[in-house]
């Protein structure tokens, strides 16, 4: 479960902890890529990849949501999601205990959980007992779900099969004569984290999932890493983050920092030329990736679209 929006919040939010051995720069370029701000959007529903149940609307308590159903509720919600709003024609956005309670609620099972494995029939008919808990809290009357257990758990099944299958990678590259300790030096000079041989941007966290990742052809940038390369490349998997164009954006302005100390062609991760849409996020082939994570009832960053990459 996450928390009520915060407007001045980062829109990238990493959920996967990790220690990483502080480093240092030559000096201090991170407020070229700052954190990338959370849009409302990022926190709306995917029926695609969810199990819902829609308890009767209630009047809002003026109270929290952790008020009424309690913080060891929230805590026991691990592939479950609340969703609310307080009309029709608004759309579903997550909601936390720290959200005023809204006249409709929608509790969500994730189609793809943690195991990675799909559901059977006989999870979601469990589910279906934690939303009817969820809405005898609440005080309203549980609704039947809008399609039987037996059809969402042949979703699940569907979903599961596409691991792998939305992974696909987007990103730039430069090519020229790099020296990997320079290539190093840029990476934290940027603000980014060491995570095993690259280097990661984590959207202007301390720790967390990578955004983006960055390494070199033909090498690891491991500690003390030294020598020539001829390509640096900038990545990510699309269906990992929330807003791929704005990674795209940043991106684009990592690679400036380093051609602007380091020299060097800007291409595509294939070698093509990259055209002047990448300034702004901004490539048919990012779209068609898109598109193709859509298509699939899924939004890129959403917790279900993650586990298939």
């Amino acid at each position: 479960m996450t928390n009520e929006l915060s407007p001045d919040g980062p829109e990238l939010q990493p959920d996967m902890m990790g220690d990483f051995a502080e480093e240092g720069g030559s000096e201090d370029a991170s407020q070229l890529l700052p954190p990338i701000r959370e849009l409302p959007t990022d926190r709306e529903y995917v029926p695609g990849a969810f199990y819902s149940i829609q308890p009767a609307d209630g009047t809002p308590s003026g109270k929290q949501l952790g008020e009424i159903l309690g913080s060891a509720l929230f805590q026991s919600l691990a592939d479950v999601h609340l969703f609310g709003r307080n009309a029709a024609n608004e759309p579903w956005l997550e909601v936390g205990p720290m959200t005023p309670e809204p006249a409709q609620i929608l509790v969500a099972q994730e189609l793809l959980p943690g195991t990675g494995q799909p559901l059977a029939q006989d999870d979601l008919e469990m589910f279906e007992m934690v939303a009817g808990r969820v809405a005898k809290t609440l005080g309203r009357a549980k609704q039947p779900p809008a399609e039987d257990a037996a059809k969402g758990a042949a979703r699940s099944a569907q979903i599961a099969a596409l691991k792998g299958k939305l992974g696909d990678k987007f990103g730039l590259a430069l090519a020229g004569d790099f020296d990997i300790a320079k290539v190093t030096d840029c990476c934290l000079c940027l603000g980014m984290k060491r995570v095993g041989t690259v280097f990661a941007w984590l959207g202007g966290q301390a720790m967390g999932e990578p955004v983006f990742t960055v390494a070199v052809d033909g090498a690891q940038l491991a500690p003390g890493a030294a020598g020539k390369t001829k390509r640096v490349t900038f990545s990510y998997p699309v269906a990992a983050v929330k807003q791929p164009r704005k990674v795209l954006e940043r991106i684009f302005a990592a690679t400036h920092y380093f051609t602007r100390r380091l020299g060097g062609t800007l291409q595509l991760l294939d070698g093509s030329a990259p055209g002047d849409g990448v300034a702004r996020g901004e490539h048919p082939k990012l779209e068609a990736i898109i598109k193709k994570i859509e298509s699939a009832g899924l939004k890129p960053g959403n917790v279900v679209a993650r586990r298939l990459v």
